[in-house]
């Protein structure tokens, strides 16, 4: 079977030096490795990263070729299979390999996410955290949470609702979603109305999963998706805020700009609560702007199940067009409450 590539495929694929060869690359010996793969070569005698490339891509193009069965393995066992060995066997195995494991992961995501040119389902990879999903008969409802500690109301609630559930585990697993996506087809047209309710914490690192959980959707076709936070402020009394704040670093400049872009974004969402997670101290002739964020744990599993029955029952089963006049009330009935918002505050 002969694979042919489009001009732009061929562009991408130039611009990562990644090129065919005869030889199977990870079977090759030290100075064959070193004589095609030390061009831009620095710490070690190959260009590590130029390596990963051409290793990956040499076993998807077989794979799809029909040459090579799906591996129906874990990423964990492709690096024992193909990478590691080879780095060993030309003297470019870092002291600290699990740092080039995470390399190859990375080199597996410029592929699949950055430059598009492949799909995890290429390999036949299993996926570690399916035991971390399930896609319910009302799909298009999806209720995720940061953490895998959640998983057990996650379960809960697709027994309840038939709902489709998802725990990250943290950052975002992009094999995980691409799968999720693909039993997702299964059961919801891409094109329907997506319904998200997540379970982060309330900072800007949540905000940061939150939102790559979501680019990650789209990537996989699921455009039209309403994102519902079930973590803020407001979840808690002021009293339970103060109780289970915690403080946000902004000892360098990095993390203050991270953090007041966040806080900048979160007030837009009026939450009354809001108020108690910054303060202003002063220290002699300095001011001190002081952040706070929440911890996802600090809303009671009850809590946020209750405020679940209420947001979901409403759209749960129902069709587009039903699903669109509910947004249009549900848009009047926020601008309501952000006018009455401003009115308590004495605005204008």
């Amino acid at each position: 079977m002969r694979i042919t590539y489009t001009s732009a495929q061929l562009r991408k694929l130039r611009n990562l030096g990644i090129r065919p060869f005869d030889e199977l690359i990870h079977d090759q010996p030290k100075k064959w490795l070193i004589e095609n793969f030390s061009e831009g070569a620095t710490t070690y005698p190959v260009n590590v990263t130029r390596l990963m490339f051409n290793i990956i891509w040499q076993t998807r193009e077989r794979i799809v070729a029909g040459e090579k069965p799906l591996l129906r393995e874990l990423i964990r066992t492709y690096w024992y299979m193909y990478i590691k060995p080879t780095l060993s066997r030309c003297d470019s195995l870092s002291d600290k390999p699990d740092d080039q494991y995470r390399a190859m992961v990375d080199r597996f995501t410029d592929l699949v996410k950055t430059h598009r040119i492949m799909e995890y389902k290429d390999f036949g990879f299993r996926d570690v955290s399916r035991n971390n999903r399930l896609v319910g008969e009302n799909g298009n409802i999806i209720i995720f949470a940061e953490k895998e500690g959640h998983m057990d109301i996650l379960m809960d609630l697709n027994n309840q609702y038939r709902v489709s559930v998802i725990a990250l585990g943290g950052w975002p697993s992009v094999l995980n979603n691409e799968y999720f996506t693909d039993e997702l087809k299964e059961k919801v047209h891409l094109n329907s109305s997506f319904y998200l309710f997540g379970i982060c914490d309330f900072d800007p690192f949540g905000r940061f999963i939150k939102n790559d959980f979501i680019s990650n959707l789209e990537r996989y076709g699921i455009k039209n998706i309403k994102v519902v936070d079930l973590l803020h402020p407001d979840m808690l009394t002021a009293e339970e805020v103060k109780h289970s704040r915690y403080r946000l670093s902004t000892r360098t400049k990095r993390n203050r700009t991270i953090t007041e872009e966040w806080f900048e974004e979160v007030t837009k969402k009026n939450y009354r609560n809001l108020k108690h997670l910054k303060e202003t101290r002063r220290a002699g002739k300095k001011t001190e702007t002081i952040y706070y964020g929440i911890e996802s744990r600090a809303v009671s599993t009850k809590r946020i199940a209750e405020k679940l029955k209420e947001l979901v029952l409403p759209i749960l089963g129902k069709s587009e067009d039903y699903l669109r006049e509910y947004e249009l009330s549900e848009l009047d009935r926020a601008l309501g409450e952000l006018i009455l918002f401003k009115i308590r505050r004495g605005e204008r």
